[in-house]
């Protein structure tokens, strides 16, 4: 184990969501327990899941923070790994646990935040009406989640040593790299540049006009994995070469490492996806429930603010840094 500031806030983050998510897990089973009982044992419940609701937000809020913090942690670590370039030396020296915790990163926090969104809609209801489906939710997935999520991060800063890590050169400079435009040539890289601010602009457009159709949100999440699929290729195949002026370097970790703002606007794409997504769901839900949409007009409209601004800001940069690139 090598032992940094990073290292250390990862492990205690980790531990401390384990103990946290058991004992939402056991409020959990009490609520589900007395959701279907007697008046006294439903009000008593109810009395459980505002406890429960604070145990998850501050749960899925620590492992939200510890996002950010985790890819600080793995570039922090490159000095202490001979041979590391940038952060995959780190992931080769701790996998498989880093690949392992690097997926969950990437995915289990659009979890975690509809979570709390959902949580967050429902008390917004007079009666609560989702205090049952979100206790099982928390006791069936997302413990679960949590605790692999945790255990991952907690096995990565222990099995980390400075050992000699491969470059990054011997993945993402093979002949020809896995990319659509080593394949069929350049000009198909910048065509899903397009397309991928193409289809970000659409997913605005659309989500401010979801009031004239009800089938638009459906349209939303649909653009949303388009969106996000389009510009993981992106990053890899087109901006990675250019901004770091290597054209078969398609390292995205050496991107992220020299021009850390392409990471900020990175996270901040996933942002407007995540946002674009959750509020398309709670939407959905609410209309297929019958429920008064007005009670949520507020934080869905946060969203759906939150998801425009985050989407338009990354399109520019990512637009910029190509321009700058090719110019």
């Amino acid at each position: 184990m090598i032992v940094t500031v990073t290292t250390v806030v990862v492990l205690v983050i980790g531990i401390l969501s384990l103990v946290l998510a058991l004992y939402g897990g056991y409020i959990s089973l009490a609520i589900t327990d007395g959701v279907t009982g007697a008046n006294e044992a439903q009000q008593t419940s109810e009395q459980y899941y505002y406890l429960l609701g604070m145990i998850g937000i501050i749960v899925l809020l620590a492992r939200l923070l510890n996002v950010p913090i985790f890819f600080w942690m793995l570039q922090s670590l490159v000095p202490y790994c001979p041979g590391a370039m940038c952060s995959y030396g780190v992931i080769n020296v701790g996998a498989p646990y880093s690949i392992i915790a690097l997926v969950l990163k990437l995915l289990l926090p659009f979890i975690y935040g509809f979570w709390i969104i959902f949580e967050l809609a429902n008390r917004r209801e007079p009666f609560l009406p989702f205090i049952g489906r979100l206790a099982r939710s928390f006791v069936l997935v997302l413990l679960p989640l949590v605790l692999i999520d945790s255990a991952a991060d907690i096995l990565l800063v222990a099995s980390v040593q400075p050992i000699y890590a491969p470059c990054c050169s011997s993945v993402y400079d093979v002949d020809p790299p896995f990319s659509p435009s080593a394949l069929l040539g350049p000009q198909f890289g910048l065509l899903i540049v397009l397309l991928t601010v193409v289809v970000s602009i659409t997913m605005i457009f659309v989500q401010w006009s979801e009031k004239k159709h009800r089938v638009l949100p459906y349209i939303t999440l649909i653009l949303s994995l388009a969106a996000a699929l389009l510009y993981l290729i992106t990053v890899h195949d087109t901006l990675a070469p250019l901004v770091l002026g290597l054209a078969s370097h398609h390292c995205p970790y050496c991107l992220f490492q020299e021009f850390p703002d392409t990471a900020l606007f990175a996270g901040m794409f996933w942002v407007g996806v995540a946002s674009a997504g959750w509020r398309s769901i709670l939407e959905i839900v609410w209309r297929r429930e019958q429920l008064d949409e007005l009670h949520i007009t507020s934080l869905t409209g946060f969203l759906l603010k939150l998801s425009s601004i985050a989407l338009l800001f990354s399109m520019v940069s990512l637009v910029s840094h190509i321009l700058v690139a090719i110019s």
